[in-house]
C-alpha cells in the first residue's frame, strides 16, 4: 500500500509539472505575438492656418502647436489691421499633438500681405501649400507680396498664387490663371454620366478661390466629348456635364453668371482615337466672356 501510495503522489507531481511546463512554453510562444515590445507612438498631427479677409471681419482659423504661436498672430494681426476698420475672428486652435513646422514662427510676418488686396482675400498653408488668392491693384503690389511669402518657399512650401491683377486686363488675366490649372488636371466623370468624381470635385475645389477672387465677370462653362456614340447623345452628355459643373460651382461660393453648353463632340483637341487623344476630347472648358464694371 505504501508503494502504491507512492507512486500516485508521483504521478500527481508528475502531472502537475507537465501542466506547470506547458503553460510556460505556451506563453513565451503566444504571448509575444499579441502584445508589441514597445508602443508605436500616434504620426504627429500636421499643423495648418488660414486667415480669410472680407466686408471688415478678418477671420483666423487653423490648428497650431502652442500657445506662443497662436498669440503671435493674434499680436501681429491687432498690429497690422485697424481694429476701427477690421473685427478679427479667432477660431484657431492649440494641440499639442502636432509638430512645430518651421512655417510657423513665420505667420505673423506674412500675416499683413492681405492688407494691399481688394475684395474677398486669403492666405492658407496646409503643411505643403502656401495658397495666396485675392485681387490687386497692380503687378508691382503682387510682387512685393510674393516676396513677402517668399521666405516660406525656402521652407520647403510650394507656392499656389490665385492672385489676379484688377482693372482693365482683369478677364485675360482670370482666363489664363483658369487655363493654367485645368492644363495641369481635368474635370473628370463618371463614365458616360454626368457624375463628377472625387477627382474631378478636387480640381473645382481649386479652382473656385481663382474665380471668387474675380466675381465680376461672365463664364461659359462648356462640355466636350470624344466622337463615340450618336451625336445627339454626345451633345446631350455634353451638355449635363457642363450643367454639374455649374451647379457644382454655385453651391461652393461662386456667384459668376455662368452659362452652359453642351458641344458634344464638335470641338476636338485632337484628330485621332488613341487613349490619349480621346481624353483630350473628353474636357470641360471655362471661358470667361467679359468683365462687369
Amino acid at each position: 500500500m505504501l508503494a502504491v501510495d507512492w507512486l500516485k503522489r508521483m504521478e500527481r507531481r508528475t502531472i502537475l509539472g507537465g501542466g506547470f511546463f506547458a503553460l510556460t512554453l505556451l506563453a513565451l510562444v503566444c504571448i509575444p505575438r499579441h502584445l508589441p515590445s514597445s508602443a508605436s507612438a500616434p504620426p504627429p498631427v500636421p499643423a495648418n492656418f488660414h486667415a480669410h479677409l472680407e466686408h471688415g471681419a478678418l477671420l483666423l482659423r487653423g490648428s497650431l502647436p502652442n500657445a506662443g504661436a497662436h498669440e503671435g498672430i493674434l499680436r501681429q494681426a491687432r498690429a497690422a489691421y485697424d481694429p476701427t476698420q477690421v473685427r478679427i475672428v479667432d477660431q484657431l486652435t492649440v494641440d499639442s499633438r502636432i509638430a512645430s513646422p518651421a512655417w510657423v514662427n513665420q505667420l505673423p510676418a506674412i500675416l499683413p500681405v492681405l492688407e494691399p488686396m481688394q475684395g474677398a482675400r486669403s492666405v492658407m498653408i496646409d503643411g505643403r501649400f502656401v495658397v495666396l488668392s485675392g485681387a490687386v491693384p497692380s503687378q508691382q503690389i503682387k510682387a512685393k507680396i510674393l516676396n513677402t511669402v517668399s521666405p516660406l518657399r525656402g521652407l520647403g512650401l510650394e507656392l499656389e498664387d490665385h492672385m489676379t491683377i484688377a482693372g482693365p486686363a482683369a478677364s485675360a488675366s482670370l482666363q489664363a490663371r483658369v487655363d493654367e490649372l485645368l492644363s495641369h488636371s481635368q474635370i473628370e466623370f463618371e463614365s458616360n454620366q454626368a457624375t463628377l468624381t472625387a477627382r474631378g470635385q478636387a480640381v473645382l475645389d481649386r479652382l473656385i478661390p481663382v474665380l471668387i477672387e474675380a466675381p465680376r465677370t461672365s463664364i461659359e462653362i462648356g462640355g466636350h466629348t470624344d466622337g463615340f456614340g450618336a451625336a445627339d447623345y454626345n451633345k446631350e452628355l455634353s451638355r449635363r456635364r457642363a450643367e454639374a459643373v455649374r451647379h457644382y460651382l454655385m453651391a461652393h461660393g461662386v456667384t459668376h453668371e455662368l452659362t452652359a453648353v453642351g458641344y458634344g463632340a464638335s470641338k476636338p483637341r485632337a484628330a485621332g482615337i488613341t487613349r490619349a487623344e480621346l481624353q483630350r476630347n473628353r474636357r470641360i472648358e471655362l471661358r470667361v466672356l467679359e468683365t462687369n464694371g
